[in-house]
């Protein structure tokens, strides 16, 4: 089953369950660390924006992808302060060239790990044996050199497909309605995820699967990072 599909089906029944809030998952309510606050590193988000064509294909944004980038990160640093956090951006301009690939890699495999926990921790049919009535999931030891170089408690990765519904969708959409067929249009899909950077075990995860929200806003995506980070651990 295609990730995009297992997350249209998600996003299906949440919006049937009048819920618009992501569900989250985790093994830990509080931060463990040394300091007055937990130290994040949030690391550059993984976000793309698409607009749905007439046909129902996806045509990526790379103007609208840029904006939401930076919005969102701000919005996710605003959120930060509301809640007391103490998120600190990712440099990787100040890790050597090494250090960076590994990133790279980490990055991929979070997404990879993020995306085996949306199947299998919310399609019931889907769920594994070993995973059922517990959170246990890693990104292994290879994110301890974040924590080496950043000196952080944990890492905060967010994955987020975006798509808008275009003018010749709607369209297709109003005739398809004439004959009691229901198209799919925009979604809010993705994940973010609390890392530890001493263990590698993602220890609080979030789901959000909607057909509403926007990131192409600096407002709109300050909702955006309210509604991720809703329910993290203090």
């Amino acid at each position: 089953m295609k990730f995009i599909r297992v997350l249209a089906v998600i996003a299906a029944a949440v919006s049937l369950g009048a819920c618009a809030v992501p569900h989250k998952q985790g093994s830990i309510t509080t931060l463990e660390h040394a300091g007055e606050h937990a130290k994040i590193v949030l690391m550059p988000v993984d976000v793309e924006l698409s607009e749905v064509q007439a046909s129902g294909q996806l045509e990526p944004k790379a103007d609208w992808t840029e904006s939401a980038q930076q919005f969102l990160v701000a919005g996710l640093h605003g959120e930060n302060q509301a809640q007391g956090l103490s998120l600190l951006n990712y440099d990787d301009k100040a890790a050597p060239t090494e250090l960076r690939d590994r990133l790279n890699q980490i990055q991929k495999l979070h997404g990879a790990v993020g995306k085996a926990i949306l199947i299998h921790q919310y399609v019931q049919q889907l769920q594994l044996p070993t995973k059922k009535g517990q959170f246990d999931w890693t990104l292994g030891p290879s994110v301890q050199a974040l924590h080496e170089q950043s000196g952080a408690d944990y890492a905060l990765f967010v994955y987020i497909r975006d798509s808008y519904t275009s003018a010749g969708r709607v369209a297709v959409q109003i005739l398809a309605a004439i004959a009691h067929v229901s198209l799919q249009g925009g979604q809010q899909l993705g994940f973010v995820s609390l890392v530890d950077l001493k263990t590698g075990n993602i220890v609080w995860y979030n789901l959000l699967a909607r057909n509403t929200g926007d990131l192409r806003t600096a407002d709109a995506a300050k909702e955006v990072a309210k509604t991720l980070l809703t329910g993290f651990p203090k």
